[in-house]
């Protein structure tokens, strides 16, 4: 049973296996990106593009089947890309329904499986619905009251849908601008629902039904779409509702009409209609008559009464042209008529009023008249031909007009008139002003012995038509005038004066007579000219006298007027001529202060010729100018070698110039150039002649020193500086400097000839330093140092050195202590001397210059007895209180009564301490003992005689003057021996012991002068007083006396105050008052003062005062030297122009008998303030014109003058009020004349007109001055002279002025307002003006013009481009008779309307524009520049650009020309090796629209607004090559082989296109170190042993080096890649040649090839460490170590090394001592310790001798023959082998030499850098060097 078991169960298990395997599962839609989940559809969509792709998965990874459901999709059954089958309308159908299915393939025959999903799918919205309007037309009616802001009701009300949804669906409501309707009218939208909206219209300003009574607004409807953005229009028609709101309006007002006087009555003149002002609700009208109060008119009414119309006309009351109120009104009669609202037939209150002008015409009915029948008038005798009478107002008047009033005028003698006067004008006509002019001037004489001949009498007759009308009688009386001119006695004066005429002199004399009596006769003259300000006149002699010292140099000559004025005003002319007499007061002038020139050395003439020159300016008469030549001194050694030509001042050589002449390689000669004149005068200058050696000259330093008196040093220039006596080490005391003229300063080399064991010198910057073993301490070596500096050039063959002097002065520093002149000091006093006696003075001297120094006592007081007994604690003599010292001076003093019983003998300590002590103060004391002896008072030594000396105070004081003779006496010694009172002969200096100005006569006791006493001097020293000890002694030589004698030197007044400046010059502006100030004058007296009496003497104190003419004007501090203004004075530049003082300095104020003074000229150029203004000759002017006098007609001159200078004195003129006169005159502003603007015809009248010019100055041109004025009346008479003369004249437009239009235009639009005017009274018809525009062009039918106002407005519509310009022909005519009228052309241009927008002229698909610019130029390079196109005209083409891209550095800006081309800029520099090319996209726009806003847009190319500029920056050579290390240092051994690698240089160029790079050797040389050498070194050509690859930079040896050890060779290598001048750059490479014996070595515990890679780590860090120090250390090779046995240790490392400071290698001793120092020890333990750095030793091996090793063998005779031949054995060895290894070294020699021979140049590369030696070889066994 069991095995059946079990067969079921395994036929069930396979039997559910198959089944499994069976099995299809349904596909699956991808959730989210492929099932159409939250997928929606824009309704914009078009048809048959692809909207969705459906994804599905099938479990068994079998092929799926898409399919959807619906006519508005489609599916690809394979991919499953949906598209769109038909047009989408969302507000037809938002949303689609449809079902998607996925079908997966049958598995072995099983059924598909099909998946399907329900989806609704939104269709989103598109903007594709315009706003529509509904229930058009639109219309309101309004009333003309609505108040402003009120809503308008719209019928039927406005109603805009948007079937869009969203923010396609928000519809904004506006007023389409037409006209000014929107002005008038507010639109705004109110939603009322989802896309539903209403407008509401309100009032923005009140409404006029008389001036608009309907209006047409265009409402347009937008929606806010962000894209298709859709509108549409409507239109609203609004009527104005009329409401009673105007007053009658009359029609055809103001009305006129001409009359003639006595018109009889019921004559009709005019036709008056009035209506009502609302027409649309009229009323009747009432007319009637206002101010017509004389009754000569009336109304008759007729036709309908809401026409208002009535004829005027005449009545019984006839008109009266000559009425006073008709005449006063330019007979024209005005009144008014009323027009009166009517309702119901009654009046109210509405009304209108009109004025009726009627111009009443003249009848001839008057005579004329004058205006008074007798007149008298009296006129000066001298009235010139055509003036006119003064003083005689003479009107004649006929009442009548125009013809009417025409008349004649005549003169007709009575008494002796007839030829003198004649009457104008001969016709006039109405009021007239008549003048009477004078025809012949000679019959006007009032010196005529008879009285009756001095008056004439004429009548003036008034005639019409030849007959006579009317008469006036005229008297005329003769006054006596001012009419003889002074007369000069001759015609020319010319005088001579010397140029050294002194101030006051009389020069000569002019006269002159004058034939009036009286004050007319009166003559007095005054002085005019350019000059004249030298001179000055007797205003009543005519004697010429001098003002100012003359100078024939500077003008020879002086041509003046002299006028002669008489008391009436009346001048004469003479001219004066003042010749100036030369004198021989100008020395010779040199043209160049110094002369030099360099020639070569050996050179025998110049080349060019060498020339000085001088001039003379002295005249003809001393010299004319010439001047003769001599060398006055050469400094030549052989003498003799120039020679000058006295005449042209040429300088020539006599002998060969030789450097070795003079001390310094250059001659100095003193030239003199003497003029001819008498005496002659003559003039130095110094020439230097600089001798160069041939092909090289001597470097120049530029020195900075002067000496005190300001003279150059003779020699070289040199240097001064101080240090302070601390400076430590390497402190900087200054920099040389020199020139090479020949070579580059670069070259130049410094060293230090002489003491440079204290300073060292840099030898490549000059920079001296103090070095570390200087001993600078003032106090203890020298307070000053020379140190002499060669400065030694780079010439060939033969370097040139210069040399120059350094002047070092050490400054103190207060570090010493102070120090007793003696140790220990004695003195002997009286006991009798009084208390405060003196004793004597201790003196301690301290080196310092700043100490200040304090004596005190200190200790205890000894003291004895005269057996030597001491007194201590035996007595109660108080010793300690005996003496006291001064703690200043160190003067002792006695302090208390002296007992020679009980202390004979005193001694006591002093102590000085210096109180200025800055090192170590407590250490700055010093001590001396002074013993003091007391003497009884029984004294038998000898006793002085000398005033002031006793026995007690042992003191002779002298006094003496400073300046005294030298070997002159004193002072006496006077002293007696007091035993047998006979005088002492034996005087003896004791202290101190030599005298360095004094000298004592031993035997007579004189004190004799030695040596020059300069107080001064004296004062510089710090003391004038001196101190003597003098011994008097006995004719027995037993006894003596010794005596202080003090000698002080007293100041006496030996200097004069001397000025800063020989000549002082200021300016001052001219009103300037107290204090201020002019300037500040300085003297210095050398005089000292050392004590308060020689200040009370006061011979250094300056008191300056003023001298001069015009020293009152100003005031000088007298203790300061400012110069100011004085009190109370103005200075006035029109009277003094230039002032010239003296300003005195004095010493010694108050004792004029000891004082010294010196004098400076102060000259004061006084400048110009505008403080004058104009002045007019007259106070009034007036004078006549007729009224047809043509335009620019002379009326008057008028003259003003201003005494001011510059702008402040030029006069222009304008008239300030015309009055009534406005625009009938001008002025010249130049000139003064006035003359007629325009046409004065109809301005005549009686009444002048007044007008006021004014004359002011330009002084506003002037900074910060005003413009002064003055003004004058000036009344100008018109005379009358016909009826309608005026011609009316256009006021606009001028002549050329263009109106203009714009295109679009309204008809009836104004166009321009024309404005005309008649010179005749407006309110008559003469006056009267009408406006037309004349037929007579094609373009008037364009335009209408209003008859009466003259504005022209447009007749139809006008289109820019068929027409933009039109020219219309205006007239302006009045209404009087005859009729004038005049004509003028007008241009109408249309201007354009801005429709167009910017763009570029580009293809769509164009390519950049390109533009380049170098680089590194400055800020504001134009880079190029492009432009944009605008259809439109003038403004509105205006074009603006902005860059929106690629410019996010601003590197760049576009600046716009008025043609609207952009210039592209550049903002700043740009570096090519930065950025090689920019690209910017650039936008044009309209000028005004802001161009930030389109900033960050990206470049596109279908907009045409956009523009791509591509800009390449171009190289430039701006990078000098650089090497990659500076200043390197290397070194070789000294047998190193020929063609060795001694390092590679490498430089390069960061210019992105800079060429390859070129290495070359410039210069060699060679530098030796440590030793002097006993032969000369071979220092030819040194480039020869180097070899430089130019292009690989590498280095080698050329040559053979064994000459050159312990130095080194300093190569200055150029690295070139231009051909352009100084576009290269220099190293300097330093090349050691070494031996082992001169090197240390680092011995490292570590095998070489792990030290290899670490030794230059090594060195890095080394040279960290060692740099603050000033040191350089540079490893040389890594070696196997080799052992003192000479065996070699492959554990450990050598590498030997070279130690550098300041780029000079040390020697082996001092490396050895900084290595073996504790410090530098200290510092490199954390360095060896990580290299392993175990011993450093020298770098040479030191072989065991091996004599030790054969000592035992050389003891037996057999050892020597052992050891022979041993010996003989090893050197043949030696010497076969040395043969092998020099063949061997031979052909490698050769073979290298030939590979370098035909080694090509390897290709360039960008940079070079330097490397050490690859081989360097073990040291040869040489001996000692």
């Amino acid at each position: 049973m069991l095995p059946l078991k079990l067969l079921l169960l395994f036929g069930c298990s396979c039997l559910g296996l198959a089944k499994a395997q069976l099995l299809n599962h349904p596909p699956q839609f991808v959730a989210g990106t492929g099932d159409m989940a939250r997928f929606s559809l824009s309704e914009h969509t078009p048809v048959g593009s692809p909207v969705y792709q459906l994804k599905g998965i099938d479990p068994e990874g079998g092929r799926l089947k898409y399919s959807i459901s619906g006519p508005v999709f489609s599916v690809d059954r394979e991919t499953g890309v949906v598209r769109l089958r038909q047009e989408l309308d969302r507000e037809a159908q938002d949303i689609v329904e449809v079902i998607i299915s996925i079908t997966d393939e049958g598995v072995y025959g099983t059924e598909p499986n099909t998946v399907s999903l329900r989806r609704e799918i939104p269709v989103r919205d598109y903007n594709d619905n315009v706003p529509t309007f509904y229930g058009r037309p639109y219309s309101a009616s309004v009333s003309e009251s609505l108040p402003v802001g009120a809503e308008l009701t719209i019928e039927p009300p406005i109603i805009v849908m948007d079937r869009d949804e969203g923010i396609n669906a928000e519809v904004q409501l506006k007023c389409v601008e037409e006209n000014d309707i929107c002005d008038t009218f507010e639109v705004r939208a109110v939603k009322l629902g989802k896309g539903n909206y209403t407008a509401r219209v309100a009032l923005k300003q009140p409404l006029d039904f008389e001036s608009r009574p309907s209006y047409i607004m265009t409402v347009i409807a937008s929606d806010s779409a962000s894209e298709n953005r859709l509108s549409s229009f409507a239109t609203i028609s609004i009527n104005v509702i009329d409401v009673q709101d105007h007053p009658p309006v009359f029609t055809n007002a103001p009305y006129s009409a001409t009359v003639a006087e006595n018109t009889p009555a019921g004559i009709s003149i005019l036709t008056i209609r009035a209506i009502d002002g609302d027409v649309g609700i009229p009323r009747d009208i009432f007319l009637s008559l206002e101010d017509e109060p004389f009754g000569h008119f009336e109304l008759i009414p007729y036709g309908d009464p809401k026409d208002g119309t009535a004829m005027l006309q005449t009545t019984n009351e006839p008109l009266d042209r000559e009425n006073p109120e008709i005449l006063q009104n330019g007979g024209v009669y005005v009144f008014s008529i009323r027009a009166t609202e009517l309702i119901d037939g009654e009046i109210p209150s509405d009304y209108s009023l009109t004025r009726v002008t009627v111009v009443v015409t003249d009848v001839d009915d008057h005579i004329p008249e004058f205006n008074d029948s007798h007149f008298n008038v009296s006129i000066t005798e001298n009235l010139g031909n055509g003036m006119p009478l003064p003083g005689l107002s003479i009107f004649v008047d006929d009442r009548d007009m125009g013809e009417n009033s025409h008349y004649e005028l005549g003169l007709r003698d009575v008494w002796q008139s007839a030829g003198v006067f004649e009457v104008a004008p001969a016709e006039a006509q109405g009021r007239t002003p008549v003048v009477v002019k004078v025809v012949n001037s000679s019959r006007l004489n009032y010196d005529v012995p008879d009285a009756a001949r001095r008056k004439f009498e004429f009548d003036l007759v008034a005639s019409v038509n030849g007959l006579e009308k009317s008469t006036a009688r005229v008297e005329v009386h003769l006054l006596d005038a001012n009419d003889n001119s002074p007369v000069f006695a001759q015609q020319t004066y010319r005088f001579a004066a010397p140029e050294n005429l002194t101030a006051d002199e009389l020069i000569g004399y002019v006269n002159a007579t004058d034939a009036d009596a009286g004050e007319f006769g009166h003559v007095q003259y005054i002085l005019k000219g350019f000059g004249a300000e030298n001179f000055y006149v007797d205003p009543e002699t005519g004697g010429l006298y001098l003002r100012k010292i003359l100078d024939y140099e500077q003008q020879s000559s002086y041509s003046l007027t002299v006028v002669a004025i008489d008391g009436g005003g009346r001048e004469s002319n003479a001219n004066l001529f003042v010749d100036v007499i030369d004198v021989n007061d100008n020395h010779p002038s040199f043209e160049n202060s110094e002369y030099s020139r360099t020639i070569r050395e050996g050179a025998s003439n110049f080349e060019p010729q060498f020339f000085v020159r001088a001039r003379d300016a002295d005249g003809p008469s001393q010299g004319n100018g010439r001047v003769k030549y001599a060398i006055v001194s050469e400094n030549s050694i052989a003498g003799n070698v120039f020679r000058i030509d006295e005449e042209t001042g040429e300088i020539t050589l006599q002998k060969a110039a030789r450097s070795m002449d003079t001390e310094r390689g250059e001659y100095e000669l003193q030239v003199s150039a003497t003029d001819f004149g008498i005496p002659p005068l003559s003039t130095t200058t110094r020439v230097l002649v600089r001798v160069g050696i041939s092909g090289n000259q001597r470097p120049i330093f530029r020195g900075h020193f002067q000496n005190v008196e300001n003279v150059p040093v003779l020699g070289p220039p040199s240097y001064r500086v101080s240090i302070p006596e601390n400076a430590a080490p390497g402190y900087n005391v200054t920099t040389v400097s020199a020139h090479d003229p020949d070579g580059l300063d670069s070259l130049l080399r410094y060293r230090i000839v002489g003491a440079n064991d204290n300073f060292q010198i840099n030898e490549i910057s000059g920079l001296i330093t103090v070095s570390p073993q200087s001993r600078i301490d003032r106090d203890s070596n020298m307070n000053s140092f020379e140190i002499i500096v060669n400065a030694v050039d780079a010439g060939v063959p033969i370097p040139e050195t210069a040399t120059t002097t350094v002047y070092v002065n050490v400054k103190d520093i207060n570090d010493e202590k102070p120090k007793f002149e003696h140790s220990n000091y004695a003195a002997y006093v009286s006991e009798r001397t009084a208390i405060g006696e003196s004793v004597l003075r201790v003196k301690a001297i301290d080196k310092d210059l700043n100490s200040r120094l304090e004596y005190s006592l200190q200790g205890l007081v000894k003291a004895t007895t005269k057996a030597g007994v001491s007194i201590a604690n035996r007595s109660n003599y108080k010793v300690q209180e005996a003496f006291r010292i001064d703690s200043q001076s160190g003067e002792i003093f006695v302090n208390s009564t002296l007992r020679h019983d009980v202390a004979a003998i005193i001694i006591f300590t002093v102590a000085v301490r210096d109180l200025n002590a800055e090192v170590a103060p407590e250490e700055q004391v010093d001590t001396t003992e002074v013993t003091v002896y007391v003497q009884s008072f029984k004294d038998t030594n000898p006793v002085f005689n000398n005033p002031g000396w006793t026995s007690s105070r042992p003191v002779v004081n002298i006094k003496i003057k400073e300046e005294m003779p030298i070997d002159s006496a004193l002072f006496i010694l006077q002293a007696e021996d007091p035993v047998n009172e006979q005088p002492i002969t034996s005087f003896e200096l004791v202290e101190p012991k030599e005298l360095e100005y004094f000298q004592i006569s031993e035997r007579t006791g004189e004190i004799i002068l030695k040596k020059r006493l300069d107080y001064e001097a004296l004062a510089e020293s710090g003391s004038a007083e001196f101190e003597l000890q003098v011994r008097a002694t006995s004719a027995d030589r037993q006894r003596s006396t010794i005596t202080r004698v003090n000698v002080t030197v007293e100041n006496v007044n030996d200097n004069s105050p001397l000025f800063e400046q020989s000549s002082y010059h200021a300016t001052i502006i001219e009103n300037k008052m107290y204090p201020e100030s002019v300037m500040r004058v300085q003297a210095q007296d050398k005089d000292a003062a050392l004590n308060e009496h020689d200040e009370l003497l006061g011979y250094n104190r300056i008191v300056y005062s003023l001298q001069g003419e015009h020293a009152a004007l100003f005031e000088i501090n007298s203790t300061t030297g400012e110069v100011i203004v004085a009190r109370n004075q103005t200075i006035d530049r029109e009277r003094t122009p230039r002032i010239r003082l003296q300003v005195k300095a004095e010493d010694s104020p108050g004792k004029p008998t000891d004082s010294k003074q010196s004098v400076v000229e102060l000259l004061i150029d006084v400048l110009d303030v505008n403080d004058n203004a104009p002045e007019f000759g007259q106070k009034k002017y007036s004078t006549v014109i007729p009224e047809n006098a043509p335009i620019d007609t002379f009326v008057l001159q008028l003259q003003a003058t201003d005494a001011d200078e510059g702008p402040g004195g030029e006069v222009r003129y304008e008239l300030a009020n015309e009055g009534e006169a406005n625009g009938l005159f001008k002025i010249n502003p130049e000139s003064g004349l006035i003359s007629t603007r325009r046409n004065l015809t109809g301005k005549g009248r009686a009444e002048p007109y007044a007008l006021i010019v004014r004359a002011q100055d330009n002084g506003n041109q002037v900074p910060k001055q005003p413009t002064l004025s003055t003004d004058v009346d000036v009344q100008i008479f018109i005379g009358d002279v016909s009826a309608n003369d005026g011609v009316p004249y256009f006021v606009s437009p001028r002549v050329g002025q263009m109106a203009n239009v714009t295109e679009n235009a309204a008809v009836g639009a104004p166009v321009f307002q024309v404005l005309a005017s008649d010179p005749d009274d407006a309110s008559t018809p003469s006056g009267t003006i009408t406006y037309r525009i004349l037929p007579d062009t094609p373009d008037a039918e364009v335009f209408a013009i209003d008859t009466h106002t003259g504005l022209i407005t447009t007749r139809q519509s006008l289109d820019r481009e068929e027409k933009n310009m039109y020219n219309v022909l205006l007239e302006v005519s009045d209404n009087g008779q005859p009729k004038q009228s005049v004509t003028r052309i007008l241009q109408i241009e249309v201007l354009d309307v801005d429709d167009h927008v910017p763009r570029f002229p580009r293809e769509v698909d164009e390519g950049p524009l390109v533009l380049s610019v170098s680089e590194e130029q400055p800020a504001g390079t134009v880079v190029g520049n492009f432009s944009a196109i605008d259809e439109d005209l003038g403004e509105n083409a205006a074009i603006d650009y902005v860059i929106i891209e690629g410019n996010n550095e601003q590197l760049f800006a576009i600046e716009r020309t008025n043609e609207s081309v952009a210039i592209l800029k550049t903002n700043q520099p740009i570096d090519r090796e930065l950025v090689e090319s920019f690209t910017l996209t650039v936008k044009c726009l309209k000028v005004g629209e802001s161009g930030i806003k389109f900033i960050g847009d990206t470049y596109d190319r279908h907009d045409p607004s956009h523009m791509r500029l591509t800009i390449k920056v171009l190289d430039i050579d701006d990078n000098l090559p650089q090497f990659d290390q500076q200043d390197a240092t290397v070194g070789i051994r000294i047998n190193v082989p020929i063609d060795t690698v001694v390092t590679t240089l490498r430089a390069r160029d960061a210019d992105a296109e800079a060429a390859p790079i070129t290495l070359s050797i410039e210069n060699v040389t060679f530098v030796p170190q440590f030793y002097k050498r006993s032969r000369k070194l071979a220092m030819g050509n040194l480039q020869n042993l180097f070899t430089l690859n130019n292009r690989t930079g590498e280095l080698r040896t050329g040559g053979s080096f064994s000459d050159y050890v312990d130095g080194y060779f300093l190569m200055r290598v150029t690295a070139n890649n231009s051909a352009l001048p100084k576009r290269h750059a220099h190293n300097n490479l330093k090349v050691f040649v070494i031996r082992d014996k001169s090197l240390l070595k680092f011995v490292f515990a570590r095998p070489p090839n792990e030290i290899q890679h670490n030794i230059r780590p090594f060195q890095e860090q080394l040279q960290k460490k060692l740099k603050p120090l000033g040191l350089e250390l540079h490893v040389l090779d890594t070696q196997v170590f080799t052992r003192s046995d000479m065996s070699l240790d492959f554990t450990a490392t050598s590498s030997c090394f070279q130690m550098f400071r300041n780029g000079m290698a040390l020697p082996l001793q001092e490396m050895q001592k900084l290595m073996n120092s504790q410090q530098l020890r200290q510092e490199l333990l954390d360095i060896y310790a990580a290299h392993g750095v175990s011993e450093v030793e020298s770098c040479s091996v030191r072989k065991v001798h091996t004599a030790a090793l054969f000592a035992g063998m050389l003891t037996s005779a057999g050892a020597w023959l052992v050891f022979l031949a041993a010996l003989i054995g090893v050197a043949a060895l030696v010497a076969l082998c040395t043969a092998c290894c020099l063949k061997k070294k031979l052909k490698q020699h050769s073979k290298r030499s030939l590979q370098a021979s035909l080694r090509s140049p390897t290709e360039h590369t960008p940079s070079y850098s330097y490397s050490m030696p690859a081989v360097l070889y073990s040291e040869p066994i040489y001996g000692p060097l």
